[in-house]
């Protein structure tokens, strides 16, 4: 009887053990303290599997994968024991290459590359706790270098210097916490200016010289906060050449569209 009754408690002891444990291995476990504890999954609402990953104490380890809606790999991410460092890889919608770089937890850290749809690299860019910092270079389809810029903090700061294809500097600007503030100068492809100005946090101010391709001054315009005082005397070639200027000089740093934020590929977002 006693036999019987041990074994039967033994029985009760093993179901028991194995329910705990097969528990423990479902997916998506939060312990007594409601932290994250191994194998975590999600699916999209057509059953597609949208994110996998390993976590001990509400910190992912190992590999961490998302997927597109279609299937495809999003993001791949390997972390260290600790969760605390990680090296990860973007892919587009097709399975390309779009970006790769470091993570310190959450955050982008250090040297980050992206890639076009070609597979070629469009810009090198320095991360600290997720925000530019320290020098980005952008390039052009050829591999030349399109634009060098400084950051810090995530803002723009200091010296920006574009390029042309060739090779020849096609601009030079300053910035300060951001916005553009100091010398401000186009250059022709043949290396003479083309424009040349001031900008105080973020207007154009003083006298702005406008050269032909010779290096010959064409005329000036003096700047007022941001406004040109004597635009309503400019000629009509004058004119479209102020226009083209204006409608440029916000787009002469980027060679490529190219997508730069991460984050938006991280677990559960």
């Amino acid at each position: 009887m006693e036999r019987k009754i041990f074994s039967l408690v033994l029985l009760l002891l093993m179901l028991g053990m194995t329910h705990a444990v097969a528990q423990s291995a479902a997916p998506n476990h939060t312990d007594a303290e409601g932290q994250r504890q191994g194998l975590w999954e999600r699916s999209y609402p057509n059953g597609q599997l949208m994110y996998r990953a390993t976590f001990k104490d509400n910190r992912p380890v190992g590999e961490m994968t998302r997927y597109h809606a279609n299937g495809r790999m999003m993001a791949r991410i390997v972390y260290d024991e600790d969760g605390q460092v990680g090296a990860g890889q973007l892919f587009d919608e097709n399975g390309r290459l779009a970006a790769e770089g470091a993570y310190h937890g959450n955050a982008r850290t250090g040297l980050w590359k992206f890639y076009n749809s070609r597979g070629r690299l469009i810009s090198e860019e320095h991360f600290v706790d997720n925000e530019k910092h320290g020098e980005s270079v952008t390039y052009y389809s050829n591999g030349k270098v399109a634009g060098v810029s400084q950051w810090a903090g995530g803002k723009q700061e200091g010296e920006e210097v574009a390029y042309y294809p060739s090779g020849g500097v096609r601009l030079k600007a300053t910035y300060r916490n951001g916005v553009l503030h100091g010398a401000y100068t186009v250059f022709y492809e043949n290396g003479r200016r083309e424009i040349h100005g001031m900008y105080r946090e973020g207007e154009m101010e003083g006298p702005w010289l406008f050269f032909n391709a010779l290096g010959h001054l064409d005329y000036k315009l003096t700047y007022v906060n941001g406004s040109a005082q004597e635009r309503e005397f400019l000629d009509k070639q004058q004119e479209e050449r102020f226009r083209i200027f204006e409608e440029n000089r916000g787009r002469l740093r980027d060679p490529e569209e190219y997508s730069a934020s991460p984050e938006e590929y991280f677990l559960g977002r």
